[in-house]
């Protein structure tokens, strides 16, 4: 076999039923800890294009696609998906990969399925990063407001009642040029950001059955590892956006302060979608992240990412 080989899609079928797919990159000998990436609610990969090359070119990536998500099939029902089977899922396609350790990044709810596997395989986990990602409880602060956790309910019902009519509206409109439109210029920094990449984003979340996708934002908003965070025990990585009006700054930092020895950073002009905004300087951190392990006793105040910092949130520390 070379010593590279091409990325890959590879499948695994689970005890439920559900095929769960994933993508592997990178040298075939490549050092022991892997890099798993787990993506957000209703992402297959988009955040990570530019990523990936940087990552793959001296180790081995796993990209999770999520039940339902990417070239992974819409379960059979009842669904599962909560967090804990999004973590086995994780762990298997590891395991099938031949992959026993790995650095896991989780970008957005793909933290909190991040957190899962260390609570549930913890000798799997060498390393943990959060890209914008929280511990739990996404719709208490989303958008700076409660509301929308009242809302998802009554959402739940209505596409339920009419599923065929919510799918084909929930088809069209999600991957329009408004929707991008008005994301580009509400949501994202638009100067950090194509709207080709924003587009990729909105066909990916289109292809998801919206019915899914909402049982899926639902238990992201149930679920909560808050009390597994001063467990950890591996060395963690937050970064966060202080534009991010998804998840706050505020929750960011209190995920942070309840993690012993954690590293911290800010991108003063990043909004939620960082990793897509600051590919090369996140992939790049990822990477040194990555290295670091390797080097016992190796500090973790060598990581920084080379974005400037606008004010005291926008800093750099290390709890102890």
């Amino acid at each position: 076999m070379s010593a590279h080989e091409d990325e890959g899609l590879r499948q695994i079928q689970r005890e439920d039923g559900a095929l769960v797919c994933y993508l592997v990159a990178g040298p075939t000998d490549a050092p022991p800890e892997a890099i798993l990436i787990l993506d957000g609610i209703g992402c297959s990969g988009w955040a990570f294009t530019r990523i990936v090359p940087r990552l793959a070119a001296t180790r081995r990536v796993i990209r999770l696609h999520y039940r339902g998500h990417g070239r992974s099939p819409t379960p059979p029902r009842p669904w599962r998906l909560d967090m804990a089977t999004l973590a086995d899922d994780a762990a298997a396609a590891c395991t099938h990969a031949g992959v026993r350790s790995a650095v896991v990044v989780g970008f957005s709810m793909g933290f909190q399925v991040a957190l899962e596997l260390y609570r549930r395989h913890r000798a799997l986990v060498a390393g943990l990063i959060s890209l914008a990602g929280p511990s739990g409880r996404v719709l208490e602060s989303f958008q700076g407001t409660h509301a929308f956790a009242h809302v998802l309910p009554v959402a739940r019902a209505i596409v339920r009642i009419a599923r065929d009519l919510t799918e084909k509206t929930w088809r069209r409109l999600v991957p329009s040029p408004l929707t991008t439109q008005i994301g580009m210029a509400t949501q994202l920094n638009a100067d950090r950001i194509a709207a080709a990449d924003f587009e990729f984003y909105t066909r990916q979340l289109a292809a998801v059955n919206p019915e899914l996708f909402l049982s899926m934002l639902d238990e992201a908003n149930r679920h909560s590892a808050a009390d597994l965070l001063p467990q950890i025990d591996v060395p963690t990585l937050i970064v966060a956006g202080a534009r991010d009006t998804f998840v706050p700054l505020p929750t960011m930092r209190a995920l942070a302060f309840a993690i012993a020895g954690v590293r911290w950073e800010v991108l003063p002009e990043g909004t939620h979608a960082i990793p897509a905004e600051y590919p090369a300087e996140i992939g790049e951190t990822i990477a040194r992240f990555a290295d670091e392990l390797a080097v016992p006793g190796a500090p973790q105040g060598l990581l920084s990412l080379a974005v400037g910092a606008a004010d005291d949130d926008a800093s750099s520390f290390s709890t102890t």
